[in-house]
């Protein structure tokens, strides 16, 4: 008797003025089936032999489709509602492993395939969420949110072909969806499809005027197409929206340079000019320098770019970069002290004080400097190795080996820290195992000084010397 106090059922709901074709059926609901397999079929791709139970409502606004799952199990249900409070919890991989479960019992409810789609997306595994969400249309076509998240999954594995026709469903149904018009025009970009990119990135636009991505898809195709003013145009408002996130400072290094000459001093170093008075230019330039090398007049653009907007932290972030190549340590310690002044709670900037300081072999700076960048949640395995070194340095053996020991964890092949705490064990009497860490070095297929170190330190130990 429980199963049958469970009604449920799955719900898609169109505009009405934004159906086509079918006003004449509207006006005479209650329709009979063939009349609502009609209404049905102009909105959604049915198979030829469908047969489920499924209801149309109509009211002033809206047309809503209600499907109904040919079986429900409540033992099911209660192991789907536990999964959910998993997830909600940021526990997706038992959440998961309860929605498995709950398909086992009853596999002919979409709900659990589409919620193992969304979790399998969200780990970054795209074939296992693209196998569950093509189960979810097979058991009810309605369901047409899993056309997103499928093509999107498609797209992400690079089958664009196959996103390009679940993304091209999910506009059809939704057009209020941003999402859905912003990854189809990244599936036209690719494949140099370029109208119909523009065309879908400006509807992503038009649904969400303030997300700078669509702005930024626009700008790669018009660079792409060899429109420089539309390029520059859509990188500029990429930069508005966009201050001090990647989008931004990916816009700032893709502005396209103008009215650019090279010269050379009394050195005979090529010095690069530009008659501009736009900044991004000159960081764009700058940038393009930095990546071929050219430190010097990378440089130089960046202070250009600053003359005209000196709050932009980014920018003073990558001066810093450009002088601490020159060797230029206290110059580009007092770039990215102007960096942290304008946006103090950058923990890569706060990275960069730490390098700059382990260069300048101040290790008690380095520590103070990686403690605040952690409060920023700035931990990867430069930080930690930087932060070990220091440590090691200090002679505080054991609390440098936790800290490499995290960096190793987090990137088996740091060969700093690798070398660290070949050193840090020799400290501490503890050869043998310095040995394998020593050995692992000097045996990398990557030459470097600390290879060469670290084989002449073998050698001595092996060889009893």
């Amino acid at each position: 008797m429980k199963q049958n106090t469970i009604n449920k059922t799955i719900s898609t709901s169109f505009k009405r003025n934004e159906i086509n074709g079918v006003g004449e059926l509207l006006q005479n609901l209650p329709n009979n089936r063939n009349d609502k397999l009609k209404i049905a079929r102009s909105l959604i791709d049915l198979p030829v032999n469908f047969e489920d139970d499924f209801d149309i409502i109509v009211n002033e606004t809206a047309l809503i489709i209600k499907w109904r799952p040919s079986k429900i199990d409540p033992n099911a249900e209660a192991v789907h509602k536990n999964a959910l409070l998993l997830a909600r919890k940021g526990n997706l991989r038992d959440a998961i492993e309860n929605w498995e479960k709950a398909a086992s019992i009853n596999p002919y409810d979409p709900d659990y395939f589409f919620n193992l789609g969304i979790g399998y997306f969200e780990l970054k595994k795209y074939q296992e969420s693209i196998e569950n969400l093509t189960r979810v249309l097979a058991i009810c076509p309605f369901y047409i949110k899993a056309h997103l998240i499928l093509g999107t999954a498609y797209l992400k594995i690079r089958k664009f072909e196959f996103a390009k026709k679940h993304l091209i469903k999910s506009v059809k149904y939704n057009k209020r969806n941003s999402l859905s018009f912003l990854n189809l025009g990244a599936v036209h970009s690719i494949l140099k499809e370029y109208d119909d990119g523009i065309r879908m990135f400006n509807m992503a636009i038009k649904n969400a005027p303030q997300d700078p991505r669509a702005y930024l898809g626009l700008a790669k195709i018009y660079a792409t197409i060899g429109n420089q003013d539309m390029a520059n145009k859509f990188f500029k408002k990429v930069i508005d929206l966009d201050k001090h996130g990647n989008l931004g400072n990916y816009a700032k290094r893709s502005i396209i340079a103008s009215n650019k000459h090279v010269q050379t001093n009394e050195k005979g170093k090529k010095i690069v000019d530009m008659d501009s008075g736009n900044a991004e230019e000159f960081y764009s330039e700058g940038y393009r320098l930095y990546i071929s090398g050219d430190y010097m007049n990378s440089e130089l653009m960046y202070k250009k770019y600053l003359s005209i907007k000196n709050d932009d932290d980014y920018v003073w972030y990558a001066l810093a970069q450009s002088q601490m190549r020159q060797g230029k340590l206290q110059e580009a310690l007092e770039s990215i002290k102007q960096a942290l002044k304008i946006y103090p709670k950058k923990g890569l900037y706060l990275k960069d004080v730490a390098i700059i300081f382990d260069k300048l072999k101040k290790p008690e700076k380095v520590i103070a400097a990686l403690t605040k960048a952690k409060e920023l949640g700035k931990t990867d395995s430069i930080t930690y190795g930087m932060w070990g070194k220091a440590l090691y340095s200090l002679g505080n053996y054991d609390e440098a080996l936790i800290m490499l020991e995290h960096s190793i964890k987090m990137n088996a092949n740091n060969q700093l820290s690798k070398y660290y705490i070949a050193e840090t064990l020799m400290k501490t009497n503890s050869t043998e195992d310095a040995l394998d860490y020593l050995y692992d070095l000097k045996e990398t297929k990557m030459n470097s000084p600390l290879k060469e170190k670290s084989r002449i330190i073998f050698d001595r130990l092996t060889k009893g010397e």
